[in-house]
């Protein structure tokens, strides 16, 4: 594991390929003074299917707490932050490292891969995980406590993508994922049985990311005849690739980019049209949001120039960054110390509190069936207009899932 100023080669050299430059050298501190509180932080930044976007977002946010919001309690936060790389091996040897350290809480900042075999090891040592959202439907199914995920769990993404596509009134889609187990479940065991239930046929097309070809991907999904083509969950750059083969190709229906954003301003007109998922609103939504929304999204721009990362505003940046914050402003509302038990009661008293950037939740365990950990079980979703920006679908932005009424299993 490391703090911020102690970044691991692996990450150097995913931050060079992705970035160039930012991050490992920038001081987050804003200059307080005191014992530093250290909260775990698990992304999965470095293997070959990584996201360093997760760890950009979550220095910003550091850089964020203790510039702008006076730290936790007046003491500097502290990021210890464990890089995944696609293995539970990885999960495992972090978690053992967060229990031996002695931190409060575990922020999972979207490892799909990592988390589950994590869980078990945080849950008997008694440290809460909290997060945006999940990448692994593991710690959100324990026991009330385990975990807290502020815009819902796994089978938000699930439910809102088949439901917004059949609103639209679509009944087949073809889509790439990144070909791993955790993959594999996710599209059988929700995907599948959820598009079923709600009238769209979904089929999956795994994608090995690390030796991509665009055009086959492309050539496979559009041999299925789908009235909806594109992304279930890739990487940014892959995302960007495979829009442009299935336009390329000659599909002019609607194209899902699950939470992919950097496609928009590469492919141009070509993006226009297509359905984006993010958990959160997001910089380009900017013209569409609420005046309140567009205060924080210019306060995302802003931390992340701060750390040299201003070209990654990402909405998996968005994720740790927004997560971080809502995790800074409810230990600041601690009264004593921070610990794990203090943490996860915190958490559970939380009712209609609003997040950063994202709906408001309640953390009690109700929110969606059989998903103790889930605090909230509302979607958004965008359309990419001509002119590059996104509208939410619906007027409201936020809307109702309705979990109970699309229960698989």
């Amino acid at each position: 594991m490391r703090k911020l100023l102690a970044v691991s080669s692996s990450l150097l050299l995913a931050t060079a390929l992705a970035a160039c430059g930012g991050g490992d050298d920038v001081d987050t501190s804003g200059g307080l003074e005191g014992d530093p509180l250290v909260i775990g932080v698990q992304s999965l930044d470095t293997g070959p299917v990584a996201y360093p976007q997760n760890t950009y977002g979550a220095e910003a946010a550091e850089w964020y707490v203790n510039n702008k919001m006076d730290g936790v309690g007046g003491r500097p936060l502290e990021l210890d932050i464990c890089s995944g790389d696609g293995t539970p091996e990885t999960g495992v040897k972090c978690a053992n490292d967060f229990v031996a350290d002695d931190v409060p809480v575990v922020f999972d900042a979207y490892d799909g891969t990592s988390v589950g075999a994590m869980t078990p090891i945080l849950k008997s040592a008694e440290i809460p995980i909290v997060g945006t959202l999940a990448g692994q439907g593991v710690a959100e199914a324990e026991s009330f406590g385990t975990a807290f995920y502020f815009s819902g769990p796994l089978e938000t993404s699930a439910l809102g993508m088949v439901k917004i596509l059949s609103d639209l009134g679509h009944e087949k889609a073809s889509l790439a994922v990144t070909d791993a187990p955790s993959s594999h479940g996710y599209v059988d065991e929700l995907v599948k049985p959820l598009g079923e239930q709600v009238g769209i046929d979904v089929s999956a097309v795994y994608a090995e990311v690390d030796n991509i070809n665009f055009q086959v991907v492309a050539a496979t999904e559009l041999s299925e005849d789908p009235d909806v083509a594109g992304v279930i969950a890739l990487p940014e750059d892959a995302c960007t690739g495979l829009i442009q083969a299935l336009r390329q190709g000659g599909f002019d229906g609607t194209i899902f980019a699950g939470s992919c954003s950097q496609f928009i301003d590469d492919l141009g007109p070509d993006a226009a049209g297509a359905i984006v998922q993010p958990r959160l609103w997001v910089p380009k939504s900017y013209d569409n949001a609420p005046e309140e929304v567009q205060t924080q999204l210019d306060e995302f721009t802003e931390a992340m120039e701060a750390v040299g990362y201003e070209d990654e505003l990402s909405a998996r940046s968005l994720y740790s960054f927004a997560g971080i914050i809502n995790l800074a402003t409810i230990l600041n509302d601690i009264d004593g110390d921070i610990t794990n038990t203090s943490v996860d009661e915190a958490m559970k008293s939380l009712k209609d509190f609003q997040t950063y950037l994202g709906p408001k939740v309640t953390c009690d365990g109700q929110q969606w069936p059989g998903r103790p950990g889930a605090c909230s079980s509302e979607g958004i979703f965008f359309e990419v207009q001509d002119d590059g920006s996104l509208a939410p679908v619906d007027d409201n932005g936020y809307v109702a899932l309705e979990p109970e009424k699309a229960q698989v299993g």
